[in-house]
């Protein structure tokens, strides 16, 4: 049993720093409004490995795995608004 603890500790901070890994972007791009640099496909292409990875999480009965992948779908979804908007 402390084996699969051990596995889950390694999973969420794993989990917890790809999507923390999106939170400066989000902040640069909201304080200079300037996504120029930022790819369309890039955001769209995340949101769709995200998606299928919720799908393998969901099929695993992994809460690890589906919550750090919604998660990181609402930052991306984030980034993708910010981009729409100051690219006007």
């Amino acid at each position: 049993m402390i084996e699969e603890f051990w596995v889950s500790i390694l999973g969420s901070v794993a989990a917890a720093i790809v999507t923390a890994s999106f939170v400066p972007q989000i902040i640069r791009g909201y304080r200079t409004k300037h996504l120029g640099d930022v790819s369309y496909l890039l955001m769209i292409t995340i949101c769709i490995g995200m998606s299928l990875w919720i799908g393998y999480g969901i099929i695993k009965q992994d809460l690890v795995i589906i919550g750090a992948n919604i998660s990181t779908i609402a930052l991306n979804v984030i980034l993708l608004v910010l981009k729409v908007k100051y690219s006007k």
